[in-house]
C-alpha cells in the first residue's frame, strides 16, 4: 500500500464548534438529500476519528469534518490563525484526510497496525481512498459501494515521512468498521454530473465544463499509482500562476494564494470515486506535487 505524501499548508477559517472526546461514535444516517446513499458522519482530531462502529453494506458516502486543532484555534482567533495546523514543530499535526481501507478476510485491525509499525508489506489491505481535507465549517466526502467485511479508517497523513513519529496512523488514528450484510437491495450509485480523469500521463480531462453550484463528480485514476485528488481554490486577486509556484517555504514572505476546496485523499490506481462538490465560479487546481489547473465557469442563468 502506498504510504500519502506529507501535505504543509497555512490554514484560516471559521471555528466549528464540536465535541472532541477520542473514542465517542459519530452518527450514521440512512439518507441525505444532498448526499447519495447512507450517509455516515465520520470527525477527525488528534489523533483519532469518531464513526460507527458497524454499518450495512452497499452505497455509502463516508462525510468527514475537522474537530481538532483547526476549529479550537479558529475559535480563539488572533495569531492562532497563522498555524492552525501546526503544533509541536509539525506543521500538518492537525491536518487530517480519511482513508477506508478493506481488509482480507481473517485480517484485523490489529493486524494492519503490526505490519505498518514493523513495516510489513499489506497486500491483503486494500486502499479504497477517502474525502480529503477542507476548512470547517465545511465537510468532505466520497461515496463507495461497500461489500460486507472488515474495515478500517484511517489517515495516513505524515505516513511518508521518515520522522514516524509524526505519522497519524502510528500515533493511534485508526478505527475498526465492520460492514455488515444489508437487509435491502443497494441503491445505485449516482450519476456524476462531470468525470474528472486523470491520464497515466498525469493530464486532467473533464467530460464537460466544470460550472459553479453543488455537483457530483466522478474522478477515475488511470494512472498505476494512487492519486492524491485535493482541490484548491485560488483565491480572488491571485493568479493561477502564483497558486501553482507556491510552496510552504514561500510562507515566511508571500501569502498562501489559494485554500483547501475539498476532493479525495486519494483516489486507487485504475479505479475511480465519487465525490459531491460545491464549486464557486473561479480557478482552482488539483493534485499535489503535479499541481493541474482547472476552470469553473459560472451557473447558467
Amino acid at each position: 500500500m502506498r504510504l500519502a505524501r506529507t501535505v504543509a499548508l497555512v490554514l484560516v477559517f471559521c471555528p466549528l464548534v464540536s465535541d472532541t472526546q477520542p473514542g465517542r461514535r459519530a452518527a450514521s444516517s440512512p439518507t441525505d438529500d444532498s448526499l447519495p446513499g447512507r450517509v455516515v458522519d465520520v470527525a477527525a482530531g488528534e489523533f483519532f476519528f469518531q464513526a460507527p462502529d458497524s454499518i450495512s453494506a452497499g452505497l455509502t458516502t463516508f462525510r468527514l469534518r475537522q474537530i481538532g486543532l483547526v476549529h479550537r484555534r479558529a475559535s480563539v482567533g488572533g495569531a492562532a490563525h497563522d498555524s492552525t495546523t501546526n503544533d509541536r514543530g509539525d506543521q500538518t499535526r492537525g491536518f487530517h484526510m480519511l482513508w477506508v481501507v478493506r481488509l482480507d478476510t481473517g485480517k484485523t485491525v490489529a493486524d494492519f497496525y503490526r505490519a505498518v509499525q514493523a513495516r510489513e508489506p499489506t497486500p491483503w489491505a486494500h486502499n479504497l481512498g477517502g474525502p480529503a481535507f477542507v476548512m470547517p465549517p465545511n465537510t468532505t466526502n466520497a461515496t463507495f459501494v461497500l461489500a460486507p467485511g472488515r474495515y478500517v479508517l484511517t489517515c495516513f497523513v505524515g505516513s511518508a515521512r521518515e520522522d514516524r513519529t509524526r505519522s497519524h496512523l502510528l500515533n493511534g488514528m485508526f478505527r475498526a468498521l465492520t460492514v455488515q450484510p444489508a437487509r435491502t437491495p443497494a441503491a445505485r450509485a449516482p450519476t456524476p454530473e462531470v468525470v474528472m480523469r486523470i491520464s497515466e500521463s498525469g493530464t486532467l480531462h473533464l467530460s464537460a465544463p466544470l460550472v459553479a453550484g453543488r455537483r457530483i463528480v466522478r474522478v477515475e485514476n488511470a494512472g498505476a499509482k494512487d492519486y492524491e485528488f485535493s482541490i484548491r481554490r485560488v483565491l480572488p486577486g491571485r493568479t493561477t500562476a502564483e497558486a501553482l509556484a507556491w510552496r510552504h517555504r514561500d510562507g515566511p514572505t508571500t501569502a498562501m494564494p489559494y485554500e483547501p476546496w475539498g476532493g479525495l485523499a486519494d483516489v486507487p490506481a485504475g479505479g475511480s470515486l465519487i465525490t459531491t462538490m460545491t464549486f464557486e465560479a473561479g480557478d482552482y487546481f488539483v493534485g499535489f506535487a503535479d499541481r493541474i489547473p482547472f476552470t469553473v465557469g459560472p451557473a447558467p442563468r
